[in-house]
């Protein structure tokens, strides 16, 4: 496939993977999540590990799902934005499975890089570690879409950041809850800057 061939020409240098690796390696679930428009690397890097990814329905959807699928995903069909409540049942049942999930924690349709609460509350009440990942490429075509969409270019440079598994509050509700999102949200938007901004 097209896309699994530019992959693999990529140079990509990858900062703090081994938390995950560990994870892996022991097989313990945990949420994976990463911005709508720079998903591509982080797809491509989970593929055959175990893990599942909610797909929306839509026509973009089913495509996704086609290739997620045929990488040894997990397909869960339906959206954060609408029916959250099946969609959460759905996401949590996949954790409580075993499943890696992967979320773009801004996606199906926006707003741009703005972090929802779902990944957050599986996170939280499935008790599993939350992991940011964020991809900046030196060279890439960009989408004039509502996430910006970024294809990179064969034999370009790239650098992954991962952060520290991070574990969320069981206890925090509300107005704390939501603070702990926006500063997960900070966090995010900081670590992509870094990606983007010092690409080796």
């Amino acid at each position: 496939m097209c896309i699994e061939i530019v992959m693999r020409t990529i140079s990509f240098s990858v900062e703090n993977e081994q938390p995950v690796r560990h994870l892996l390696a022991e097989g313990r679930p945990f949420v994976l999540v990463f911005w709508h428009g720079s998903m591509t690397f982080p797809w491509w890097r989970m593929r055959n590990q175990n893990a599942a990814a909610l797909v929306s329905h839509s026509k973009d959807g089913q495509i996704l799902a086609d290739l997620l699928r045929s990488w040894g995903y997990a397909i869960l069909r339906g959206s954060s934005s609408r029916g959250s409540k099946e969609a959460m049942h759905t996401m949590r049942g996949a954790v409580r499975d075993g499943h890696v999930l992967c979320v773009t924690p801004d996606g199906p349709r926006g707003p741009y890089h703005e972090m929802k609460m779902g990944a957050i509350r599986v996170a939280q009440t499935t008790n599993v570690p939350l992991v940011m990942v964020s991809v900046g490429y030196r060279r890439f075509h960009r989408l004039k879409s509502w996430d910006q969409f970024e294809i990179p270019l064969p034999f370009t440079r790239a650098r992954v950041i991962y952060s520290d598994p991070f574990h969320v509050d069981p206890d925090l509700t509300g107005d704390a809850l939501d603070e702990e999102r926006a500063a997960l949200e900070k966090a995010m938007h900081a670590q992509y800057r870094e990606a983007v901004l010092n690409v080796a």
